[in-house]
């Protein structure tokens, strides 16, 4: 566990950042200066699926037993119980009565963040905006152990995953559907495995560098489309559809080629955040329970107060969700 460590720290960071961003993004009095600072949110969870498809590459290579069904078990009960905790105090914090088709729909991962984006139709359950990234999680974790097995030792296996999701956008663009964005996305997760057995040394670099290759191609075909929306629409905003899908490919782009041909570089920076490390245990936790938390609950004290008991709250309830809670459940369900 040593050799991840920089990225666990990354992962911690990440959390962090998505929490505080929503929190200061959320209040109106809150300076310019600072707000613009954690309006990226988005390329955190970018940052979320690459690290998730290196991690599962890496955890399936160490493991004796690839059973599908022992598989699903670890990403279920990994996933959902969190996840089911943060539906619970969502219901505690805003309503005690929710809309039970959203609450279906979530269950089943299908929500999304529907600002802009066409062909969404559940929305994160009661406003927990950070869950939309959960249904593109679930997804990738139903297609690994089908794919990844037969194209383990397929030397173009990268053309397959790259092509697919290129297919998947399209049809998206032409046909707005939520899976077929989701599997579109499938290529950024997908890139976090390839360079998971880049690092462990089984594939040479060549291989590596036919992820830019197809980040180009899907990044043309969104540079087009954006093309067409602004002539249509005369405005650009970076937080809807088509310029957000263009943005998380463009930083997953970024990430990717730094990782490859810089990497000397890439591990000084992420170096940086080596302190989050030990955030990153209760990261997920964090992820899913901040939003009703610290945005949508309202306790009317002083703010510095309030700030404080909040930000207690988060770290104890993700602390006891995954610390002390999570190990039990997996006793529970094996």
């Amino acid at each position: 566990m040593k050799k991840l460590t920089h990225l666990e720290s990354l992962r911690g960071f990440a959390s962090i950042y998505v929490a505080i961003g929503h929190w200061i993004l959320s209040n109106k009095n809150a300076p310019a200066s600072l707000s613009a600072l954690f309006r990226f949110g988005q390329e955190a969870v970018i940052i979320f699926f690459i690290l998730s498809g290196f991690v599962i590459f890496i955890s399936y290579a160490k493991s004796k037993d690839h059973s599908l069904r022992k598989y699903f078990i670890r990403r279920a009960r990994r996933i959902y119980f969190p996840f089911f905790c943060a539906l619970i105090i969502s219901i505690v914090v805003v309503s005690h009565i929710f809309p039970v088709k959203q609450l279906i729909g979530n269950i089943l991962m299908l929500q999304d963040f529907s600002t802009g984006k066409p062909g969404v139709d559940v929305a994160p359950f009661l406003g927990n905006a950070p869950l939309w990234s959960l249904s593109y999680e679930w997804t990738f974790y139903l297609l690994f152990p089908f794919l990844f097995p037969i194209l383990q030792n397929n030397k173009d296996r990268v053309h397959y995953i790259g092509i697919f999701s290129l297919i998947n956008l399209i049809i998206y663009i032409l046909f707005p559907n939520h899976i077929f964005l989701v599997l579109s996305y499938f290529f950024i997760w997908w890139s976090g495995l390839e360079l998971g057995e880049y690092f462990l040394g089984t594939r040479n670099r060549a291989h590596a560098k036919n992820l830019v290759l197809y980040y180009t191609l899907i990044l043309i075909t969104l540079g087009i489309t954006c093309l067409i929306s602004y002539r249509a629409n005369k405005h650009i905003s970076l937080g809807v559809y088509p310029y957000l899908i263009f943005r998380h490919f463009a930083f997953a782009f970024v990430c990717v080629s730094l990782t490859i041909f810089a990497t000397k570089f890439t591990k000084q920076l992420v170096g940086i955040f080596k302190p989050f490390a030990k955030i990153a245990p209760i990261s997920y936790g964090i992820y899913v329970i901040h939003y009703p938390i610290l945005v949508q609950l309202s306790l009317n004290l002083n703010p510095v107060l309030e700030a404080v008991i909040k930000i207690a709250a988060v770290l104890g309830l993700a602390y006891l969700i995954e610390m002390i809670l999570q190990p039990r459940i997996n006793k529970l369900i094996n």
